[in-house]
């Protein structure tokens, strides 16, 4: 029996785990030949009873896959990686998290950084938007907006003050 240790690329064909899981069907060549249905087990930095912290990948994401004792029959899927032109933009003091609907986006810069949180289409037809900043605080559903700064508060672009 050969061992296969070490990460290859691999491709998620499936993403619905019946066991819920974690699990995804990966494609993966250079080990595993034509074969493209194994489910791949999850590894994941937190996890524990009812606990966790989980991002299962999208159909067609290019994943890094291992095997558990080398053992081809028990792969893992162990990370995810972009192809050119497919990362979401961050740059080392932001951080994001982009899915088809939502993004949020924690900017660490010193004093003009924050928290953004963005849910569009296909989760809502109408973007909505939380923005938390050194500047305060704006909330916006489409055109409507309210922004919460130390000294005032803006309904609609200024249509409402209070100061």
């Amino acid at each position: 029996m050969n061992q296969h240790f070490g990460k290859y690329r691999g491709k998620v064909s499936n993403n619905l785990d019946p066991m819920l899981r974690g699990r995804v069907q990966v494609s993966c060549p250079d080990v595993l030949g034509d074969v493209t249905a194994l489910w791949a087990m999850p590894s994941v930095p937190y996890a524990g009873p009812g606990v966790g912290l989980l991002a299962v990948p999208p159909i067609g994401a290019d994943v890094w896959v291992e095997f558990e004792g080398g053992n081809a029959a028990l792969p893992i899927w162990s990370g995810c990686f972009w192809g050119s032109g497919q990362a979401p933009g961050a740059g080392p003091t932001t951080k994001v998290f982009k899915t088809d609907g939502l993004s949020l986006t924690v900017d660490d810069l010193p004093g003009s950084g924050g928290v953004t949180l963005v849910v569009g289409p296909p989760v809502v037809s109408t973007p909505l938007t939380i923005s938390l900043t050194a500047a305060g605080i704006e909330l916006s559903n489409g055109a409507a907006s309210v922004r919460l700064t130390a000294a005032s508060v803006s309904v609609n672009d200024g249509a409402l003050e209070v100061i």
